[in-house]
């Protein structure tokens, strides 16, 4: 058990907030010489934020730990004792009420950061009454899309090599929830209304035709209701494609920087990265399957648990986190290269002065500090700096 935990603290924890407090240091550094894309207070804004989430993040790797630590120590062998009379669908409510305590415990820091940290620097307008709401709802398809997940690994794991099987049926509904997220699930959360501007509407729809593109309609999301940041994105797959603008993005960005971001987004799907992702992802989820199809016989024995289907999956997301962060990297150096791709696409409909615009806009509006220590990006970026993102638009772009 000691042992146990000692893995986590050291291929987790501790990595985790020596990447922090490296980026802490560098952002410290930088802040002291001369403001670049920023404006000199933002840029000090900026780098104040940046500073205080890392602090935030230090301290949840910490709390995250101790909740670890004690799930390990007494919290599953005494949660397995609670539900010992639970037969008909002990294995379901064994893991999903193991995944809603730990959300649960997740809401102090969660609160703090959307009610307090993000409040305090201009960005978050959500309200109690929001954050009530919403976490009813986020654990209301937890509860909803965990049954059903479990029910369905609970078919296939009496089979041999289930740990594969499992493996399959999660990556399957990986791809039916990235195609009903859209239309089913965003709208749980926000306002989507059809874009209620015909000459902006048509430029998107040409922009779109150029690539290639077919979508389900151009909405505008009430991002505004909750936070102050600008974004836009196509969701969805197949024929359940939509663009999203949010409206920050309409109220902040011109119509020609608007144009630039959507042809970036463009990018990904005429490069396929929305596919090369998915399957970049089945890659960690692949690897925790193994590694909870492999586990140790002792191991269960360690921690007091019966070997069984149940407390496999509980401790395959008990451990994800590890695997995670190290297969993290891996995904995060292909998406850098399909963001770079998909500027130069962007390049080739709008123009690079109309792309650089409108991201320094993005970064100046969500008050993002331009530097990060090179760990930090290679860990946790799954976007090149905009620094480098600005110099590579500099080099003409072959077509």
């Amino acid at each position: 058990m000691m042992m146990f935990c000692l893995c986590y603290v050291l291929f987790l924890t501790i990595p985790s907030i020596v990447i922090d407090i490296l980026q802490i240091y560098h952002i410290k550094a930088f802040a002291k010489r001369q403001a670049v894309i920023l404006q000199p207070k933002d840029y000090v804004v900026s780098a104040s934020y940046s500073l205080a989430n890392l602090r935030l993040s230090i301290i949840s790797h910490i709390f995250e730990a101790l909740i670890f630590i004690a799930w390990v120590s007494f919290g599953l062998a005494a949660w397995q004792d609670f539900l010992a009379e639970e037969a008909a669908f002990g294995f379901i409510i064994f893991v999903l009420g193991f995944v809603l305590i730990n959300a649960l415990l997740q809401l102090p820091l969660s609160a703090y950061k959307q009610l307090r940290l993000d409040k305090l620097y201009g960005f978050s307008n959500v309200t109690w009454q929001i954050f009530f709401i919403d976490t009813l709802k986020s654990f209301a398809l937890i509860a909803v899309f965990g049954f059903l997940v479990l029910w369905l690994l609970l078919i296939v794991m009496d089979y041999a090599y289930w740990w594969l099987a499992g493996f399959g049926v999660v990556f399957l509904l990986m791809v039916v929830i990235n195609a009903l997220y859209p239309t089913l699930i965003a709208p749980i959360f926000n306002t989507f209304t059809p874009l209620n501007n015909q000459n902006l509407q048509d430029k998107i729809q040409e922009l779109m035709s150029k690539a290639g593109f077919k979508a389900n309609g151009i909405f505008v999301m009430d991002a505004s209701r909750r936070d102050g940041r600008l974004n836009a994105y196509f969701g969805g797959l197949g024929s359940a494609k939509r663009v999203v603008l949010f409206d920050t993005l309409l109220e902040k960005v011109s119509s020609e920087g608007l144009l630039a971001i959507l042809a970036h987004e463009l990018g990904h799907f005429k490069h396929k990265d929305i596919i090369v992702n998915l399957l970049l992802s089945s890659v960690l989820l692949f690897g925790l399957f193994f590694v909870a199809g492999h586990l140790p016989a002792g191991l269960f024995d360690t921690l007091r648990l019966q070997n069984n289907h149940a407390t496999s999956l509980t401790i395959l997301l008990l451990i994800a986190p590890i695997v995670s962060f190290w297969l993290m990297p891996l995904i995060g150096y292909f998406s850098r290269k399909a963001e770079y791709r998909a500027d130069a696409y962007s390049v080739s409909l709008t123009s690079a002065h109309c792309l650089k615009e409108a991201l320094i806009r993005l970064v100046n509006e969500n008050k993002t500090f331009p530097h990060s220590h090179p760990a930090y990006v290679f860990f946790h970026y799954t976007h090149p700096p905009l620094l480098d993102r600005l110099k590579a638009l500099d080099i003409p772009q072959a077509h």
